[in-house]
């Protein structure tokens, strides 16, 4: 072989060895981003654990069939192990909301008569700046006190609130099905949130004042 023929083949195996290298790296990310996508729309096992910035979401329910294809594990095997997403106050990571022990256990001490089956899943909270929240809002003509409480960050947020509430954002973004004017930022009820601790309730809960426009319904009321 002529040093032409010799390196003309170096260039090809090189170039080859390149288009190799790239396939296998597309194929792994693409592996990659489809185990994420199957793992967030997984149907069976437990919830699984929510990370930053997400809050875990619930949905209790009696009424559910008692003969399923796929039951809970046992001694809720009345229950179906998975449902859909429902009665989300935020954005949901799955489509999927899987059987919760933890929570159909104490739903069903606190609810008579002790048949609910309970699910969860991880959402995304959109956390606020608490520099925007409005603190004269609830000085203004026509205001109206809203609240909304949600689970504690298990994985903690960016923007933690002070001590003992080091797992509830300072304040988050209330989303338009919560608010009649949704603010920009919603402040930690310090007083709400500790009162549900009181009641053994890990959550954390946010107010603020909504305008409400002249002559309407709530403002009558």
């Amino acid at each position: 072989m002529g040093f032409r023929s010799w390196l003309g083949a170096r260039h090809v195996s090189a170039a080859a060895l390149a288009t190799a290298a790239l396939w296998l790296f597309a194929a792994c990310s693409g592996s990659q981003k489809k185990d994420a996508t199957t793992a967030a729309d997984d149907q069976t096992g437990p919830p699984p654990a929510c990370h930053k910035n997400e809050v875990r979401e619930y949905f209790c329910d009696d009424l559910l069939p008692f003969a399923n294809d796929k039951p809970a594990p046992e001694p809720y095997q009345t229950c179906p192990g998975n449902v859909g997403v429902k009665g989300n106050v935020f954005s949901p990571t799955s489509t999927w909301a899987r059987f919760d022990i933890p929570r159909t256990e104490w739903t069903r001490k606190r609810v008579p008569p002790g048949h609910a089956c309970c699910y969860s899943w991880c959402s995304k909270l959109v956390i606020a700046d608490a520099d925007e929240v409005d603190v004269k809002a609830c000085q203004q003509p026509h205001a109206m006190p809203e609240r909304l409480c949600i689970s504690t960050a298990e994985a903690g947020v960016s923007d933690a609130a002070a001590a003992p509430n080091e797992q509830c954002a300072a304040a988050v973004v209330p989303p338009p099905g919560v608010a009649f004017t949704p603010p920009k930022a919603a402040g930690l009820d310090l007083q709400a949130t500790s009162e549900k601790r009181s009641q053994g309730l890990s959550e954390c809960c946010y107010g603020w004042c909504s305008k409400v426009p002249i002559n309407s319904a709530a403002e009558g009321k």
